[in-house]
């Protein structure tokens, strides 16, 4: 499972100008523009068949991007530089899937809501939020019927309420995922 990167956002450090001139616009130190990467992950799914069309499934998902932050227009005329700090992402909820035909090789689409947490700076700091997604896919069965072992690829298109980054919006990002699936 890979997850595609996103724009974290620009900031700039500002001087507050002296208080005996309180006209003057603050000093602009510095500024910074943050990215936060693309990341191969891990993730399970559990599902449990409504019907012969609809199952319903649990998943769990794991990264660890890279948050990149740039920091230019220095006061002092410093040479810019790339400051890189990694983030620990966990992504955990549920999705509907609705199936098209009934062989060995079937579409899907899907859609679904999950709990998002991610930690950085050691740990100590923590965003949650909320996360939609919706996607699509294909399921290829080895045995008949949909039974047995087979093979999964789909693409969703997941929104974030928060995530790590210097702007407080919601951010787009596109998940890709390959891998083996078992159906009792």
């Amino acid at each position: 499972m890979a997850t595609g990167g996103y724009d974290a956002g620009e900031r700039s450090a500002f001087e507050s100008s002296n208080s005996t001139n309180t006209s003057a616009p603050p000093l602009t130190l510095f500024a910074t523009s943050s990215t936060v990467t693309s990341a191969v992950g891990a993730e399970g799914r559990l599902g449990f068949a409504l019907s012969r069309r609809m199952s319903v499934e649990g998943t769990f998902q794991f990264t660890r991007p890279l948050l990149q932050t740039r920091v230019t227009d220095d006061f002092e005329n410093a040479t810019p530089v790339t400051a890189e700090e990694r983030v620990a992402s966990y992504l955990g909820g549920g999705s509907i899937l609705y199936h098209f035909g009934s062989g060995r090789v079937h579409p899907f689409v899907s859609g679904g809501a999950a709990y998002l947490r991610q930690l950085h700076e050691d740990n100590a700091g923590v965003v949650t939020g909320m996360e939609l997604h919706g996607g699509g896919g294909l399921m290829y069965w080895f045995g008949p019927h949909r039974r047995g072992v087979g093979l999964r690829a789909d693409a969703q298109l997941s929104s974030r309420s928060r995530s790590i980054g210097f702007e407080d919006k919601r951010q787009l990002v596109p998940v890709v995922g390959v891998g083996v699936t078992y159906r009792f």
